[in-house]
């Protein structure tokens, strides 16, 4: 057998000697997917932003920074000495009295105007500081003897900002001295309205024009939709309950009469017998309770 020569194995040593370089081990890639972001591994994490502790006016300015909104319908009388235009104006500032009555009792009641620690005149004046009042209705009716004037007012407050409004009115005795002067001006103009007001009905003046619409309504529809021979519970499921009943028995006949605005459903032992717009009393009936009469008063009949 023949050994390798000297020289040979030197070189085999030499080859086993070198040390091979050094890799560092890789992780396998993981697929990326098209709807997910590949991070770079330069950029650094985010740090979460530090929290600001809260300060003593947080509170207030977390409660009272939504809008609120406020709405007062007044109806005045005036008598003939007063003209329209001064009729409008004592009536505006009578409704600008009862509004902020409303808004600062609604407003008393937060709780960040509670812990203010403002008496209730200031939280008045503060109130009164912060609506932005304007018209959302009005109406002036000539009536025997002067005017009525209804009138609806709308106000709102800031929608921001109330927090620190409410902490610089609560600082600033300058700035509450002028508020409470402004609010007291307002609240004698509503005092010398309400002298100059006469007392009177005038919401029934404008109640009645409602109530004559409403019968006009309702006479109309009665006319349309209720026919000669429905029965009590189907006119009743119909109309609701009449405004006025009558009865009457005419030989062997019972008739009801049911008011519904300006018509009247007239029903004879139980079923609709006519519908007419006003009773007429006969003599020898002895009623006005009945389909005969004055024919003219008949819508229908059958």
């Amino acid at each position: 057998m023949r050994r390798p020569s000297l020289s040979v194995l030197g070189l085999l040593l030499c080859g086993l000697a070198v040390p091979a370089p050094a890799t560092a081990a890789q992780p396998a890639p993981r697929p990326a997917y098209a709807d997910e972001a590949i991070p770079d591994p330069a950029a650094s994490p985010a740090m979460p932003p530090a929290q600001a502790q809260p300060d003593a006016g947080d509170g207030i300015r977390r409660q009272v920074s939504d809008e609120r909104v406020f709405s007062k319908t007044v109806t005045c009388f005036y008598g003939p000495n007063i003209d329209q235009g001064q009729a409008k104006r004592l009536c505006s500032q009578q409704a600008r009295g009862r509004l902020l009555d409303d808004a600062a009792d609604a407003l008393a009641r937060d709780p960040a105007m509670a812990n203010a620690g403002l008496s209730p005149s200031d939280l008045r004046a503060f109130v009164d500081s912060l609506l932005a009042v304007a018209v959302a209705d009005e109406e002036v009716r000539k009536v025997p003897d002067g005017l009525a004037v209804r009138l609806t007012l709308r106000a709102k407050t800031p929608q921001a900002g109330l927090g620190e409004r409410l902490m610089a009115f609560a600082a600033n005795p300058e700035l509450r001295a002028a508020a409470l002067a402004e609010t007291d001006a307002r609240d004698r103009q509503a005092a010398e309205a309400r002298m100059a007001a006469i007392p009177f009905g005038a919401d029934r003046e404008f109640r009645a024009k409602e109530m004559v619409n409403e019968m006009r309504e309702d006479a109309a529809f009665a006319a349309r939709r209720v026919v000669p021979g429905m029965s009590m519970a189907n006119v009743k499921e119909l109309l609701g309950n009449p405004a006025a009943l009558k009865q009457a028995v005419i030989g062997p006949e019972s008739y009801v009469c049911a008011g519904y605005g300006k018509v009247w459903v007239v029903f004879r032992d139980g079923v609709a017998a006519c519908l007419r717009t006003r009773l007429d009393y006969v003599p020898r009936y002895g009623t006005d309770c009945h389909c005969a009469g004055n024919y003219t008063t008949i819508l229908k009949s059958d």
